[in-house]
Formats: C-alpha cells, sequence, structure tokens
C-alpha cells in the first residue's frame, strides 16, 4: 500500500528541516541517529549501523518511516487550527 522509505532517504529529506544539518555536513550523521533513536525506540548506534548496512534494519522500520513522513507532510499541508479559529 505504502513504498517503504528506507532511513537515509527518510534523514534527507527530515534531518535538515528538523536541525538544521546538511547531508554531508559535520554533525548531520549523529543527528540522524538521534532522530532515528527518538522515532523507532532503537538505541542510536543501531541506528548508525542501519546507516552502513541495510541488512541490519529492522523489517517494520521503513514502513514506520513512511507513515511518520505522511503524517509530517500533511501537518506542514494542513496546519493545526490557529488561536483565532472558531470551534462549533
Amino acid at each position: 500500500m505504502f513504498e517503504p522509505l528506507q532511513p537515509q532517504e527518510f534523514c534527507a529529506k527530515w534531518v535538515p528541516r528538523k536541525s538544521n544539518k546538511k547531508v554531508g555536513r559535520y554533525g548531520y550523521r549523529k543527528e540522524c541517529c538521534k532522530l532515528l533513536a527518538e522515532l523507532t525506540g532503537y538505541n542510536e548506534s543501531s541506528c548508525s549501523n542501519w546507516l552502513t548496512d541495510p541488512s541490519d534494519i529492522p523489517k517494520l522500520a521503513p514502513g514506520y518511516l513512511r507513515l511518520l513522513d505522511i503524517v509530517w507532510e500533511m501537518q506542514i499541508i494542513i496546519p493545526a487550527k490557529d488561536n483565532n479559529s472558531k470551534e462549533s
């Protein structure tokens, strides 16, 4: 149903937006591992291994990352109600 999103792709898209670290720059990989660990519950060293050896990625992680990607994109497209909106 959804195309899985590999950790490298997820990080390339979201790390610059979340932490202002650019791909290939100092600190990028650490921020990527930190974000992946926070989102998945795995430790940062495991997440670092995913970036080096894709065979280490847990089976459900790419699907989970795709769903997060979709939700975060939707939050950008459809921002939360502002304080000036009246609820019915």
